[in-house]
């Protein structure tokens, strides 16, 4: 199991409950980001704010327009866990949080920048694939003896 806290964003763009609509629309747009947590005074996600909120909800404040309904993983939460949770949920970031605080962010972006650089690999026959989770066996050669290695996009 790849944990998530191995594949996140920690350098993560957020945005408090009083920050203006009109900054959050122009930090989306210049950091080139779909959205990102909003954080209470004492430092707790208390929302998520995206690009579709900014244009399609009414209000000043991020507090005002935020999805309140936040769901967060651990940071030992595994890659594929979160990935399904991500499409099931069809949303597009989790907040990682250890004992109440944000330590990063997961985002599709961040699981499919693994999957297409990475690959799992046979070290026995040479066989790779690309995955999100360990391989039970190798497709050719049956081993069990496989390893997760760093790969060039598309090879």
């Amino acid at each position: 199991m790849i944990p998530v806290k191995d594949v996140m964003t920690t350098n993560v763009v957020t945005f408090r409950e009083d920050t203006p609509v009109e900054e959050i629309a122009l930090t989306l747009t210049s950091k080139r980001i779909t959205g990102g947590p909003v954080m209470s005074a004492d430092g707790q996600v208390v929302g998520i704010v995206s690009e579709t909120d900014v244009f399609s909800k009414k209000g000043k404040f991020a507090r005002d327009i935020m999805s309140q309904h936040v769901i967060t993983v651990s940071p030992d939460t595994g890659i594929d866990e979160a990935a399904r949770l991500l499409v099931g949920e069809r949303i597009r970031r989790v907040p990682v949080v250890r004992r109440g605080k944000m330590v990063g962010l997961l985002s599709r972006s961040d699981v499919l920048d693994f999957f297409a650089t990475t690959r799992w690999t046979c070290n026995v026959c040479g066989r790779w694939e690309r995955g999100l989770e360990r391989p039970e066996r190798c497709f050719s050669c049956s081993s069990t003896d496989i390893h997760l290695e760093r790969a060039d996009p598309g090879h």
